[in-house]
């Protein structure tokens, strides 16, 4: 089944690198850094380029879309699982800039709309069916699905919370300490495990986690985020 296979490969110690906190912990930094400057640089780049150019909104989903595809077809040919795996969350992360953050500026989504989080729970349910109930899911497309369910909820979450109670609330203070928690936790999960790639799954995880923190820190005005030169 596919959950067994991806925590397989996160434990897998074939390669020759025997389980390491350190080397885990090191591709954790790798990941969360590589991660967070890809997110603020590319906030700034498309900022800056969507109010040059009236077509990038959509010249840009195109060539994210364009990649996530690509991605997955590369993946299948890939012979080692750890690589198939990691490249279909890439794939994910492409996917899911182009149609969860991409689709917003273009009007096509709202991620606060009601219909969201139903769709949002459908795709869940479609995905974890695929986990546990449909045996022979490539690896590849459990990864290329589940990135997008792990941002996407976590983004969910954060707009739903901020828009019904505000980013100054109790109630956002206390997920704010939720996502701290998750992050860290995934961290040691990471180290604990002590392979490379448990530390770079572990690292995206804290950096979903962080930059949906620094999103709601925004929010309260106690930050300006990457884009804010543009609403001035």
């Amino acid at each position: 089944m596919g959950l067994f296979n991806i925590l397989a490969i996160a434990v897998n110690t074939q390669s020759g690198h025997e389980p390491s906190a350190t080397a885990a912990l090191l591709f954790s930094f790798y990941a969360l850094v590589v991660f967070l400057l890809i997110q603020f640089l590319g906030a700034r780049f498309f900022t800056r380029c969507k109010e040059r150019y009236n077509s990038f909104v959509l010249i840009s989903f195109i060539v994210l879309a364009s990649l996530a595809a690509g991605s997955l077809i590369v993946a299948f040919f890939l012979g080692e699982l750890t690589h198939s795996l990691f490249l279909g969350v890439i794939g994910g992360v492409f996917i899911w800039t182009a149609l969860g953050e991409i689709t917003e500026q273009l009007g096509w989504y709202k991620s606060h709309a009601r219909n969201a989080v139903w769709i949002y729970l459908l795709t869940t349910a479609a995905w974890l069916a695929m986990v546990f109930l449909i045996p022979g899911i490539p690896v590849p497309i459990l990864g290329f699905i589940g990135y997008p369910l792990l941002a996407w909820g976590t983004h969910l979450t954060r707009v739903r919370f901020i828009q019904k109670w505000g980013a100054a609330s109790f109630a956002s203070t206390l997920l704010l300490l939720v996502m701290a928690a998750i992050s860290g936790g995934a961290i040691v999960a990471g180290a604990l495990i002590g392979t490379r790639f448990a530390g770079m799954m572990a690292g995206l995880v804290f950096a979903v986690s962080t930059w949906s923190i620094m999103e709601i820190i925004w929010e309260r005005g106690m930050a300006n985020g990457p884009w804010k030169h543009a609403e001035n």
